[in-house]
C-alpha cells in the first residue's frame, strides 16, 4: 500500500511539473492569451457558422469593440460581414487539423525560424514612413501541429489590453508582412 501511495505521489508530482514546464518562461499575459485562444478553439470546434454566437465570440474571444462602436452603421455592417468571411479561415484550421492536434505558443520562442522574420529588428523592412514593420513580438503567438512543434503554420495577434484575438491572417505584400485586421475595411 505504501508503494502504491508513493507511485501515485510521484506520478502526480511529475504530472504537475510537466504541466508547469509547458508554461516555463511564459508571462502571465501570455498564459491568459493562451487560455482565451484554447477556449475559442474549443468553442468553434466542429460548429457551423450558424451555431456560433457573435455575442459570445466578441464578448469573450475576439476583439472587435472598435468595429462594434463605429458610428457609421454602413461601416459596421461591412466589417461584420467581412468578419464572417475571414473567421472561416480560423474555424477551418481548427476543423481540418483537429483541435487535439493543434497548439500554440508565443512567437518569441521561434527566433531562429523563418516565421519570426517580421518581428526581427535586423530583418524587418522599413515602411514608407521610415519605421520598421512589426518589430515587436509581444501579443503574438505561432500555432502549429503538435506532431511538428518546430514547424509553425501561422501567427495570431492578440489585443494587448483585453488579451482577445485580433488577427489570424498575416499578409505578405512585396517585402512587407502585416496582420489583416478589421480596421482595414
Amino acid at each position: 500500500m505504501k508503494l502504491i501511495s508513493t507511485v501515485i505521489l510521484i506520478a502526480t508530482a511529475l504530472s504537475v511539473y510537466g504541466q508547469n514546464k509547458v508554461f516555463d518562461k511564459w508571462t502571465e499575459k501570455e498564459k491568459k492569451q493562451y487560455q482565451i485562444l484554447t477556449e475559442l478553439a474549443k468553442y468553434v470546434n466542429g460548429k457551423d457558422s450558424t451555431e456560433l454566437s457573435k455575442k459570445i465570440l466578441f464578448d469573450k474571444y475576439v476583439e472587435l469593440n472598435y468595429v462594434l462602436k463605429d458610428t457609421s452603421e454602413i461601416h459596421k455592417k461591412e466589417r461584420l460581414k467581412a468578419f464572417d468571411g475571414l473567421f472561416y479561415y480560423f474555424r477551418k484550421t481548427v476543423d481540418s487539423i483537429g483541435l487535439k492536434n493543434l497548439d500554440a505558443k508565443p512567437v518569441r520562442f521561434y527566433k531562429n525560424h523563418k516565421i519570426y522574420e517580421p518581428f526581427d529588428k535586423d530583418v524587418a523592412m522599413e515602411s514608407i514612413s521610415g519605421k520598421k514593420m512589426y518589430t515587436q513580438d509581444s501579443n503574438v503567438f505561432a500555432y502549429y501541429q503538435k506532431k511538428e512543434p518546430e514547424e509553425p503554420l501561422g501567427t495570431l495577434l492578440f489585443d494587448p489590453e483585453t488579451d482577445k484575438l485580433v488577427a489570424w491572417i498575416m499578409l505578405k505584400q512585396g517585402r512587407y508582412k502585416y496582420f489583416l485586421t478589421f480596421n482595414l475595411f
